[in-house]
């Protein structure tokens, strides 16, 4: 065989195998919702870097709007938002929204009801991300 060619090695991949090789290299879609114009900038940083796509909205109204025509992994509301709001956001993207709700708290605050997962505030940002990966990327915490 002449040193320019090489051989080739075919293989049938089935299609159901092909399946989680897609939804594992696929990118995770978050939507930050806070009050706080800072911390959403750094939430922000903190998530893409990560590889997240990030949405984030100061804005209650804008942020349902867009949840209810886009597609989410996961809604992150942040703890700037008032407890009694952030308990009405939570029905409200549960009737609109088809995703999980992530609920940061302030130290020694009640879970919200109804939220799928609780963060304290308080801890790292490492500790968030590492939060938002364990949900999203359930199969990893597994492997």
């Amino acid at each position: 065989m002449p040193m320019n060619m090489r051989k080739s090695h075919f293989e049938v991949v089935q299609q159901a195998d092909i399946a989680p090789l897609i939804e594992s290299s696929r990118r995770f879609r978050i939507l930050l919702l806070t009050y706080d114009p800072s911390l959403a900038r750094t939430r922000e940083m903190l998530f893409s870097s990560a590889g997240f796509e990030v949405s984030t909205f100061l804005d209650i109204d804008k942020a349902i709007e867009d949840c209810q025509s886009n597609s989410y992994d996961l809604v992150v509301l942040g703890h700037s938002i008032p407890l009694e709001e952030r308990t009405s956001l939570v029905k409200a993207v549960r009737s609109r929204c088809a995703t999980l709700v992530l609920a940061m708290l302030r130290q020694g605050e009640a879970p919200v009801p109804q939220a799928d997962y609780f963060f304290d505030s308080t801890e790292s940002p490492a500790r968030l991300l590492a939060t938002v990966q364990d949900i999203l990327r359930p199969t990893a915490r597994q492997g």
